[in-house]
């Protein structure tokens, strides 16, 4: 019996042939540690930067939920929308938040500019620099980006079931909160 009969719910449809799963399962190891590292290595097959909500990139989106939310203040969960006489944020900001260098979200603004999603403005308290919001039509592009978003995951639910979605997002949860804490350390050759 293989390590993946072992493992309840996995299904391996789609992979080429039972060889070269085998191969895999091996590259992983055969144990827990393994199998999540296998299970998480299965999202870098999906093209996410490929993926389009509301006929925008994936890129273009989260430009525009950054402009949207704004993280919460410390010791908080989550986002909280920005208030409307909100002055935006300046491209460097954006960039920081995302992770990104400040010439490609640039290039995003540029973008997003031209569809009317965004517009600079100057900042109130230092007429030098610059800063990014949502127009109308952005607000509401974010709004369908929203709703495709809950969409999707509605239909995780349905496909996955209500307990089973609870435990995923308790699991997730505590993957998140164990990444939080705990820095992987990819240099060492020491193997617990």
């Amino acid at each position: 019996m293989s390590n993946r009969d072992n493992w309840p719910g996995c299904s391996y449809a789609g992979d080429r042939d039972s060889s070269e799963e085998l191969r895999k399962e091996e590259a992983f190891g055969g144990d827990a540690a393994g199998r999540l590292l296998r299970s998480f290595s299965l999202f870098r097959k999906k093209d996410w930067d490929q993926i389009t909500i509301s006929g925008y990139t994936a890129g273009e989106i989260k430009i525009l939920m950054t402009l949207k939310y704004k993280e919460r203040s410390e010791g908080a969960q989550g986002f909280e929308a920005r208030s409307k006489d909100d002055q935006g944020l300046k491209v460097s900001e954006i960039s920081s938040k995302m992770r990104v260098t400040s010439p490609t979200i640039s290039q995003f603004i540029n973008g997003l500019e031209s569809k009317g999603l965004v517009e600079r403005i100057m900042d109130q308290n230092d007429r030098r620099a610059v800063r990014v919001r949502l127009t109308a039509e952005g607000e509401g592009v974010v709004h369908q980006a929203h709703e495709a978003f809950k969409a999707n995951f509605r239909g995780l639910v349905a496909y996955l079931g209500e307990e089973d979605s609870d435990q995923l997002a308790r699991l997730l949860t505590k993957v998140y909160e164990y990444t939080n804490k705990t820095e992987i350390n990819l240099n060492s050759s020491e193997t617990k």
